[in-house]
């Protein structure tokens, strides 16, 4: 019978992206059987890797589920809290990052380890080196995306080749983590062979490697646009970067056929996250409502000044008569301030059923950072085009996903019909082109990024810190001091375990003080 050792109290995992933890005084031999279950799966395929990985980040349900999912949206004002309103006033509480860690990125870095030193001919039979490794960087880059724009500077070089000899990683500054993101989305999408093995494990696009190529040029365009603060110039490095990924020969995403969709299938134990919340402590909020319906009351956000008829699909109530409650009191100050929850809609299940879809990339929130990109000079492309076609993508690709059928909606029996809402959609489009005269094309594209983004939380968030749209105002019942968050604190686990890398990382925010209203780098 083989021995097997531990040594323990010389390996200890302290940090909270790690697995787990080895403790013990002295060597001892356990045995292979050892309080093993004879039937159990103890090694894991690659294309498993890679499968698990991309469900994981489209779920990231769980423990601290409102800190992977509620809080950024929450942040975005697209709900309003009922009773339980720490997340929506603004309570500084410690973020987590561990499943972006151990159950992600430590997946996809075990894949390009594995496929980067001459790899078995079993392990080829999943896909080429070049096309699992390719995905692997796409896909880390965009974990890595979503973690540095919630916390700051954060775990990337060495929390890609980590060994079992290290598990304190340093923190690299954000500017560094953004240039290593922009060079895996260009190193994975230019590996990328469409004439070998693709990677069997892909439960994104499976194994459409030009759709995969097109999402990292999109996921580019969303990167670069997020350093304008930084390198405004037309000319500068997110300029010149932006346009690049543009000019690409492998495009960019333009059809709806080529979005990015999570595979949400509650029979293969992966529901849509957001089933997971309870519907009575949630409202659509009224600051969403009425800037859908184009209403001239304070509570409309936006320049828009024409309905919406998004809002049907957005609100329970399936029509335009829906009414939000207003976003960011505790309950005492929601009554003292003459406001009820009686007769508010929630989010329609449409959104939060188990089986309900939630995309990754879009073509009309592509088209929208194509307009953005062209208000600042950086490409030649004309605003107004590109403002309208991401309006109307959007629109069709709601449709596609969210009117199932055409009976009559209900929102209990038959919450996936009603009618289409993209015969409205030109229309609309026209009246917000025609916004840009009085309220300028930033704004105008910033609001309508809003819209296109309901419910995708860590995006939308990102894109307020950066533009200032829309004009969102902080929580009445606020306890930061009223500041809409400007990041997530560090995970607890980090201020215990990983303080001095952790302290580091405090020093490159503005203040230097690991709060929610301190500002990461590229917001500063």
């Amino acid at each position: 019978m083989k021995k097997q050792y531990l040594n323990t109290l010389s390996k200890l995992f302290l940090s909270s992206w790690m697995l787990g933890a080895v403790v013990s005084c002295n060597n001892e031999n356990y045995s292979d059987d050892f309080n093993k279950d004879q039937y159990g799966i103890y090694t894991a395929t690659y294309k498993a890797l890679l499968s698990g990985a991309i469900m994981n980040f489209g779920q990231n349900a769980g423990e601290r589920s409102n800190v992977y999912q509620m809080m950024p949206i929450l942040y975005s004002q697209y709900q309003s809290q009922v009773v339980y309103t720490t997340e929506q006033t603004y309570g500084d509480t410690p973020g987590a990052w561990g499943r972006f860690y151990a159950n992600q990125i430590n997946n996809l870095n075990a894949i390009i380890s594995a496929y980067s030193s001459n790899p078995s001919p079993e392990i080829l039979k999943e896909g080429s080196a070049e096309n699992m490794i390719g995905v692997s960087k796409i896909f880390r880059a965009i974990i890595m995306k979503r973690v540095t724009d919630a916390y700051g500077d954060a775990p990337f070089s060495e929390a890609t080749k980590a060994t079992s000899d290290l598990y304190l990683p340093k923190y690299d500054k954000q500017q560094a983590v953004y240039e290593a993101i922009i060079a895996d989305l260009k190193s994975g999408r230019d590996m990328l062979n469409t004439t070998s093995t693709a990677p069997t494990g892909d439960i994104l696009y499976y194994g459409n490697l030009n759709k995969w190529k097109k999402l990292a040029n999109s996921i580019l365009l969303q990167a670069t646009l997020q350093l304008s603060k930084k390198f405004p110039s037309t000319t500068g490095y997110a300029a010149t970067e932006f346009k690049a990924a543009l000019s690409n020969s492998a495009g960019v995403i333009e059809l709806l056929d080529d979005e990015a969709w999570f595979t949400i299938s509650p029979s293969n134990s992966y529901p849509n996250p957001f089933s997971d919340f309870r519907a009575a402590d949630y409202r659509i909020s009224r600051e969403l409502v009425e800037s859908l319906k184009g209403s001239g009351n304070i509570f409309n956000r936006t320049s828009n000044h024409t309905a919406d008829t998004r809002l049907t699909l957005y609100a329970s109530s399936g029509t335009m008569s829906a009414v939000g409650l207003p976003y960011g009191y505790n309950s005492t100050d929601l009554a003292a301030a003459g406001y009820s929850t009686s007769g508010t809609s929630t989010v329609n299940l449409k959104f939060r059923s188990n089986s309900s879809a939630i995309n990754l990339m879009t073509a009309g929130y592509t088209y929208l950072n194509r307009a953005e990109a062209a208000s600042k000079g950086w490409t030649a492309e004309v605003v107004a085009t590109m403002l309208t076609q991401g309006i109307i993508l959007n629109y069709n690709t709601l449709d596609s996903h969210y009117v199932l059928n055409t009976n009559s909606y209900s929102a209990g029996s038959n919450p996936f019909g009603g009618n289409k809402i993209s015969p409205n959609a030109l229309a609309y489009a026209t009246a917000r082109v025609a916004d840009i005269a009085t309220a300028g094309a930033g704004r105008v594209i910033g609001e309508e990024k809003w819209i296109a983004l309901f419910m995708n939380g860590y995006d939308s968030w990102a894109e307020f810190r950066r533009t200032g749209y829309p004009a969102l105002l902080p929580a009445p019942s606020a306890v930061n001091g009223g500041v809409i968050p400007r990041r997530m604190r560090y995970p607890l686990e980090e201020v215990n375990f990983n303080n001095s890398n952790y302290l580091k990382g405090v020093e490159s925010l503005l203040p230097k003080e690991d709060k929610n209203t301190s500002k990461v780098w590229w917001d500063q």
